[in-house]
């Protein structure tokens, strides 16, 4: 049996949670990697033999990604999660002390490449009418009506959306502050449309409610991932929007690819989608806060000059 893995692992994702600041989401992923990891050596490689983490070879490490690639059918991209998780373990373990690994086993390992492929996304004519169809089917259209115009405007990832507290909205000054990935936070603009929608929404909250979250369920609490994900199946059908493979995930995709088509420049992108790695902005093509304001303008959704949908249309100049 094994002795220590486990307690190494502990400590492992407590490093990648606190000093890190890894989403829990990326931390549970590594903890079901490495976890399958420790099952397949005890049951595969030491069968029932006392090991611990100074036990482990590379020849066993490869044995493993043989595995869940040949038996488990993992896929590219599933195979390369599981070499990070398995290399950041190691790394981690041959940098204390007190497990004593003087020689680092998964040092050889190396990620497949990846083919990138464009996401999938609606046209501008799709994206409103997706909205005009909750404007006049949902049973809460100033929640739901904000709720989707903020992923085609600003991007946001959907857990950025759910967790969405009214503090992170600044409409006075035009903004929203998203929390992303690793407690990372991002200024995004605000077209004068969405405002509007959050506007009404906040109106229509309860404000005696004791959560501070912005978008609520029927009975008072916080709306989650997946009442967002069914919502939005429900409007895709009744909008004759559905196929496959189109999630919320593919509004954020939607807004990208629309404001890149635009003419947004992609370091202006990445600060948008707040992606770590500009490579992650880049699968959208085949800085400063004005900047980022200046980019914003040219979505096509604000330009009025340009589409006959006015969701975010800018204010006609007065005068």
């Amino acid at each position: 049996m094994q002795k220590g893995y486990l307690e190494a692992l502990e400590n492992y994702l407590a490093y990648l949670e606190i000093e890190r600041g890894l989403s829990p989401g990326t931390v549970e992923g590594y903890r079901q990697d490495l976890k399958l990891l420790e099952k397949f050596l005890s049951n595969e490689i030491f069968q029932g033999e006392n090991w611990s983490v100074t036990n482990i070879k590379g020849s066993h490490l490869r044995a493993f990604l043989r595995y869940v690639y040949g038996e488990r059918k993992n896929g590219t991209a599933a195979l390369n999660r599981k070499i990070a998780a398995i290399s950041g373990f190691f790394k981690f373990l041959c940098n204390e002390p007190e497990y004593s690994i003087e020689e680092n086993p998964a040092q050889s390992l190396t990620r497949r490449k990846e083919e990138k492929k464009l996401p999938q996304y609606l046209t501008l004519e799709e994206a409103d009418k997706l909205l005009q169809t909750i404007k006049k089917t949902s049973r809460f259209p100033e929640r739901d009506y904000a709720i989707f115009a903020l992923f085609l405007q600003t991007g946001c990832r959907l857990s950025e959306l759910a967790e969405l507290e009214i503090e992170q909205i600044r409409l006075k000054e035009g903004y929203i502050r998203f929390r992303g990935k690793g407690a990372k936070e991002r200024a995004v603009p605000l077209a004068e449309s969405t405002k509007e929608a959050l506007e009404k929404w906040l109106k229509k909250r309860e404000p005696g409610k004791s959560t501070r979250r912005v978008f609520l369920n029927r009975y008072g609490d916080p709306l989650g991932k997946r009442g967002i994900q069914t919502n939005l199946k429900r409007f895709l059908k009744k909008a004759g929007l559905e196929r496959p493979g189109l999630s919320v995930h593919k509004l954020r995709h939607t807004c990208l690819t629309l404001l890149l088509k635009s003419g947004v420049n992609i370091k202006a992108l990445k600060e948008i989608a707040g992606h770590t790695s500009i490579s992650t902005t880049e699968i959208y093509t085949h800085i400063s806060g004005e900047e980022i304001v200046e980019n914003m303008k040219k979505h096509p959704l604000l330009q009025e000059e340009k589409t006959p949908y006015p969701l975010f249309a800018r204010e006609k100049s007065k005068g």
